[in-house]
């Protein structure tokens, strides 16, 4: 199988679990607005969200190490059962710091259940790279399925039939990530891994030397990600939060294909050895920015009347928020795209100092922004946060010279970016304005595809 087939079937494969499971989720947006008031949903996305950025903290990030190392072909019970380790200890510290957690003003009145989806969140994160790595991604993807539907059947319940508010909805994510733990544990046998003799300190120390600058990474990706959230609910209260938490499930849309792509992509670079300087890498990225390109187009021209489609009368101007949010997830994931670079090369620590100067861009401006312009400000700063760290990324890589077709690309990029400002400041976006934005981006990728399949016909004639 070529490269392009791998890749293709992988991304396949995850997609169609991952794709389903995600979309589910999504599904769930509108109806957590009809259960939940705006702040009550702002406060159980920061707890949720607060999770988040605690499990790679506590797990040193160690399940990162886990799949990179098991990619590189080293004994997987060594591998598996040396990061276990960290997982009991994350376990331990818990324990110590429960006199201080159960007075943050924000966990203290879930503080059990929030330390339980802590735990299961970090073990389903280890079981989920080790199974990936294992290169079982059909059991991977009927995993994600199965628990995005125990999600939505626990939220029924919790939410619509007990009315049990963000208790609810923590009750539903603590048994849907643990059903994903154990269907992992027992589905791909990750059981038979575990051994504390084959428990290794040297290869320990050399995944946590790999993974520990994740750790800040994923906390700086965190901050462009979610530190507007907690910077809105100091200046504007919860209700805002709440609202910003709706526009950014929208982009989210793009965000699973990117999830789905990254995690297949990230299998065939690192697995293949694939480098930046490889033809295969540039003309990958051109049929992946072809596609976000189209996707995001097709987003903001739904925007406005979805929104009132979906949501309740309170989250209905959530739409104008969105256009920003959208083309801060088209930049995260042309990151990511190069962030597979840093992690084939191993280069973890510069990968950290890309995410450092985006993080910091962006917190300034949401500190900026946001007591003048509301939560407008807050995806302003996102969005310039995302650019500068894509554009170091692209510098430090060398990218600007390999990116492909680059006047089509460009005149793409500032096609969305004005579209985008126009969406989100005027009252009624006019139709025939939207189109003219659509049809000349339309045209620019048309333009791609053209010359792309010419170049490849004219390499297959050279062979």
């Amino acid at each position: 199988m070529n490269r392009y087939k791998k890749l293709g079937w992988n991304t396949l494969v995850i997609g169609l679990g991952s794709m389903g499971s995600k979309f589910m989720i999504f599904l769930l947006v509108p109806f957590y607005t009809f259960y939940l008031t705006p702040a009550e949903y702002g406060q159980a996305d920061l707890l949720m969200m607060s999770i988040s950025i605690l499990v790679p903290m506590l797990t040193l990030s160690i399940a990162d190490g886990v799949f990179r190392y098991t990619m590189d072909k080293i004994d997987a019970k060594t591998v598996f059962s040396s990061a276990i380790v960290i997982i009991l200890l994350m376990v331990v510290v818990l324990a110590m710091l429960t006199p201080v957690l159960q007075w943050v003003p924000l966990i203290q009145d879930y503080y059990l259940i929030f330390v339980a989806i802590l735990v299961v969140q970090a073990v389903s994160a280890l079981f989920q790279q080790q199974v990936r790595a294992n290169g079982k991604l059909i059991l991977y993807s009927i995993a994600g399925l199965t628990m995005s539907v125990l999600l939505f059947v626990a939220n029924l319940i919790f939410l619509k039939y007990l009315h049990l508010g963000v208790a609810g909805f923590l009750y539903a994510n603590l048994i849907a990530f643990g059903f994903n733990a154990l269907c992992l544990f027992f589905g791909a046998g990750l059981y038979r891994l575990f051994s504390f003799r084959a428990i290794n300190k040297p290869l320990l120390r050399t995944m946590l030397l790999y993974s520990l600058p994740l750790i800040p990474n994923a906390i700086l990706w965190w901050v462009m990600q979610v530190s507007d959230r907690y910077i809105l609910t100091f200046f504007l209260g919860v209700g805002a939060t709440g609202l910003y938490t709706v526009a950014a499930k929208i982009p989210s849309l793009l965000s699973m294909i990117n999830t789905v792509f990254f995690q297949a992509w990230s299998i065939s670079a690192i697995g293949d050895g694939i480098r930046k300087s490889d033809t295969f890498f540039a003309t990958v990225f051109t049929m992946f920015s072809c596609l976000f390109f189209v996707a995001t187009e097709g987003i903001l021209l739904i925007v406005q009347p979805f929104a009132g489609a979906l949501f309740s009368s309170a989250y209905q101007e959530v739409w104008r928020y969105v256009p920003f949010l959208l083309i801060a997830v088209l930049l995260s994931s042309f990151s990511s795209f190069l962030e597979v670079s840093y992690m084939a090369e191993k280069k973890t620590k510069q990968l950290l100092m890309t995410s450092l100067k985006g993080g910091v861009v962006n917190v300034t401006l949401s500190f900026m922004l946001i007591p003048f312009i509301g939560i407008m400000g807050a995806s302003i700063a996102t969005l310039v946060g995302f650019l500068i760290t894509w554009l170091i990324r692209m510098r430090q890589t060398n990218f600007f010279g390999a990116l492909e077709f680059k006047k089509a690309f460009w005149l793409s990029m500032t096609l969305l970016f004005l579209q985008s400002s126009y969406v989100a400041f005027i009252d009624m976006p006019n139709v025939f304005v939207q189109a003219i934005f659509a049809v000349g981006l339309v045209a620019c990728q048309f333009s791609i595809i053209r010359k792309a399949a010419r170049q490849k016909w004219r390499r297959s004639v050279v062979k």
